[in-house]
């Protein structure tokens, strides 16, 4: 008989084999314990939900999440939702989210990179499907190699307004930044994740920004760099505060650009007003837009890319591309963060 239930610490290598063999061969969370672990696993407890035959343990189907505070009834992140056909011919996908939502005292649920069509299957659950906004600001490159710009162009912006602070330690986070605004928007992110998440990533290398005006630093963003064909760019992964202070950000954005060599900007967020983006100097990458404006580096596919979401509740939520699993590698990396030179 097939049952569902929550993974503990010795199923880790039962369900990097499940992943391996059935979601895909060589796949790092498959193949890198270090990077299972970095993503589910805190203090011992494991976070996926698995469905085995009772008698030979076999696995048909797993479900990993990310729970993005320590209190009662966070908002969790789940990932890579995978089930097989069992003799019991059970809708074990379904079986499993539902075994979620009554199991797990989550407030509220997220899955970004979900595919369309299982838009049908989420609305019988009771969920929502929405897709995430792609803004870019390019720089002022004469070639670009990652990006394909066939229509060049550049949104004026404010020569003042906020400046980016640097904030290169969790420490430096947690004493600058204005905790009050830190949990302005929702879901709210707790210092603890932001610091796993973002400063003890084991192979991507994150730089946070705050947002300073007079009143302190009441925002901060998430970036990280990708590089291929001998060419850099910038990603925006996540925010933090208030949205407001993003529309004086583009002048400090504009810094950011030539002092790298950045071929462009990019930020995939729902929730933020197009108008606040727009006068950061953001252009919006929809249906209409000549340009290409990559979104997969690992590989890297020179395709306009759209990241649809799932969610229970609609209004009124902050969404981006840093949750989940969306912004981590998708091979085994042969070093550490600390060992690079």
């Amino acid at each position: 008989m097939i049952r569902i239930r929550q993974a503990v610490y010795e199923d880790i290598p039962n369900i990097m084999r499940f992943i391996d063999e059935h979601w895909k061969k060589g796949h790092i969370m498959g193949n890198d314990r270090t990077m299972f672990e970095f993503q589910h696993v805190r203090d011992g407890e494991v976070f996926y939900i698995i469905a085995e035959d009772d008698v030979d343990g076999r696995i048909y189907g797993s479900m990993g999440y990310i729970p993005m505070m320590e209190q009662e009834w966070p908002c969790m992140s789940t990932v890579m939702i995978q089930s097989l056909n069992n003799p019991e011919n059970r809708m074990l996908g379904e079986e499993m989210a539902r075994y979620f939502e009554k199991n797990m005292q989550c407030y509220n649920l997220f899955s970004v990179g979900i595919e369309k069509r299982y838009a049908r299957a989420i609305a019988a659950l009771g969920g929502n499907i929405e897709k995430l906004n792609h803004y870019y600001r390019l720089g002022q490159k004469q070639e670009f190699k990652i990006a394909s710009i066939n229509h060049y162009h550049i949104l004026p912006v404010k020569k003042d307004g906020v400046s980016l602070v640097p904030l290169k330690t969790a420490a430096a986070f947690e004493d600058q930044i204005d905790k009050e605004q830190l949990y302005h928007n929702y879901p709210r992110k707790s210092l603890r994740y932001i610091t796993h998440r973002y400063y003890c990533h084991p192979y991507y290398t994150y730089k946070i920004w705050g947002l300073q005006s007079k009143e302190g630093i009441t925002s901060a963003i998430a970036t990280r760099e990708e590089e291929v064909n001998g060419s850099k760019v910038l990603r925006i992964v996540d925010f933090f505060g208030r949205d407001a202070d993003l529309a004086m950000a583009g002048h400090e954005i504009d810094k950011l650009l030539a002092e790298g060599n950045y071929e462009y900007i990019d930020f995939y967020c729902y929730g933020i007003e197009d108008s606040i983006l727009r006068e950061a100097g953001f252009s919006l990458r929809d249906e209409t837009d000549e340009n290409v404006i990559p979104n997969y580096f690992d590989p890297f596919l020179q395709k306009n890319i759209d990241i649809y979401f799932y969610t229970w509740y609609l209004p009124n939520i902050h969404v981006y591309r840093g949750f989940g699993d969306q912004d981590r590698p998708n091979h085994i990396i042969n070093h550490k963060k600390g060992e690079l030179k």
